[in-house]
């Protein structure tokens, strides 16, 4: 799952919408379109931003998910 995946995913558990995500980051709807789908990468401290308010660990945002390929 990538960055905006993730960001999009916990902001509709919480029943956010992008403009009250946006307002509470101090940019525009637009912009968290645009993160949200990829199109741009968010500066760190907008990551870590979106992150307290979504109460979402920086490293969970920003790591991959480890797929689990263990052979027993």
């Amino acid at each position: 799952m990538t960055l905006g995946q993730k960001i999009k995913q916990r902001r509709k558990e919480l029943k956010i919408t992008q403009v009250e995500l946006a307002r509470k980051m101090k940019t525009s709807q637009s912009y968290i379109s645009q993160v949200e789908n990829g199109d741009v990468n968010p500066s760190t401290p907008m990551i870590a931003n979106i992150a307290v308010f979504l109460s979402l660990s920086i490293d969970y945002l920003l790591l991959e998910e480890r797929r689990k390929s263990k052979t027993v």
